[in-house]
């Protein structure tokens, strides 16, 4: 009888303990999702920058984080029509394969390339009624690269 008292005594800890980790564990989860709205939202601010480094930085972050940065599909929009060169190692890892020089513009349409398909419509829409030259390459650019990701 012993035994078995000890068998459930043993089950019935370890299932508390089960159960106490699991709602743990659900916690900083809930923290790391609302942190990351926060900074995703500081990133988008930073497209409004009046610096030309801080913006496409700010593009290039945004870009990597894909479909999550949805939300900064305008803002990054707004940016394809910046010519302003900047030099990319300032914020890129230095073995990256790509440190060269490039355009705001150009940092902009590569982050739209990377949240996805749903920037398809923005990029279109660039294409077809912007006055400026620089933001339609730009958008056709990007829409070809969506289109060579079988995006859409």
């Amino acid at each position: 009888m012993s035994r078995y008292r000890d068998a459930f005594l043993f089950s019935a800890l370890l299932s508390l303990l089960i159960l106490f980790c699991g709602f743990v564990c659900r916690q900083p989860q809930n923290v790391a999702l609302h942190s990351s709205d926060e900074t995703i939202a500081r990133h988008i601010a930073q497209l409004r920058s009046k610096e030309a480094g801080q913006k496409a930085a700010a593009a290039y972050w945004l870009g990597h984080h894909g479909i999550a940065a949805e939300r900064a599909i305008p803002a990054l929009v707004d940016l394809l029509g910046d010519a302003t060169p900047i030099q990319v190692t300032r914020y890129r890892k230095p073995d990256a394969p790509d440190n060269n020089k490039t355009t705001v513009g150009e940092e902009a349409a590569a982050a739209l390339v990377n949240i996805g398909k749903s920037s398809t419509d923005a990029l279109i829409k660039t294409l077809i009624t912007s006055p400026e030259a620089h933001a339609r390459e730009n958008a056709a650019w990007a829409l070809g690269a969506l289109h060579r990701r079988q995006m859409i």
